[in-house]
């Protein structure tokens, strides 16, 4: 009887043993198709890591901070996961601002944080290319920063240089600019002058107009060449120009 129950108690316990076996073997095959599924990833986010890798030192072997007219230029850091971009801006041979910004590298390339103004059109120009071609992207919002940076300067410039004209209005992008100045002449008249800038990526104005009360003065062909002197020169330029012409007071 003892033989019996022992023999018995082998058995279950083989069994057991058996089935343990059994599990065991169908939890380490899953365990290696889920380590297989990691490998896969892990190769796919080093293979985008060095794509992105290889993206940023082609910008960076291709890119020259300007003396005059601005540039940027790029440091990478936390160990090549993210690269940090300095815009520097520059206008008439004088740095102006500079503004920086940190792109996050580890999956995509996102704008993980700056110091842009908010007013800026960033999030449009990232949609653009910031995925597709990095370095277009770094161009364009340089070429864009630098202009709103050389439009700024303009602004302080006119305020600082032509005291006799007043900036009636200028939106944070100095995309618009109104000014009052006074007409020499037997009676002093006002007149408003708007300057657009249709092309971000400029500092002179795609369009001037010329208003005042006086139609015979804004037709004239002196207030003409004042039009044409504000399209083609920097704002405080073009007045000092027209200041120094008798145009104005």
């Amino acid at each position: 009887m003892d033989s019996q129950m022992e023999t018995m108690e082998q058995g279950v316990l083989g069994h057991l043993m058996a089935l343990e076996r059994g599990g065991m073997g169908q939890q380490d095959q899953h365990e290696s198709q889920r380590l297989e599924v990691l490998k896969v990833k892990a190769v796919t986010l080093r293979a985008k890591r060095d794509q992105l890798k290889r993206q940023t030192d082609a910008v960076k072997a291709g890119t020259t901070v300007l003396s005059f007219s601005g540039g940027y230029d790029l440091v990478e850091c936390k160990e090549g996961k993210s690269v940090c971009v300095s815009f520097h801006t520059a206008f008439e041979g004088v740095y102006l601002e500079t503004y920086n910004m940190e792109l996050d590298l580890t999956r995509t390339v996102q704008i993980s944080r700056h110091n842009i103004p908010p007013s800026f059109p960033l999030e449009s120009f990232a949609k653009q290319n910031l995925q597709k071609d990095l370095k277009a992207f770094l161009q364009t919002l340089s070429q864009n920063l630098n202009a709103l940076a050389a439009r700024r300067q303009q602004v302080y410039l006119l305020k600082e240089l032509v005291g006799s004209v007043e900036v009636m209005e200028s939106n944070q992008l100095c995309n618009i600019l109104v000014l009052m100045c006074t007409a020499q002449g037997e009676t002093p008249i006002a007149v408003l002058c708007t300057l657009e800038y249709g092309d971000l990526t400029q500092c002179l104005p795609t369009r001037v107009s010329i208003e005042c009360e006086d139609k015979t003065l804004s037709e004239s062909p002196q207030w003409k060449k004042n039009q044409s002197l504000l399209l083609e020169s920097p704002a405080h330029t073009a007045l000092l120009t027209m200041r120094r012409m008798g145009s104005i007071a």
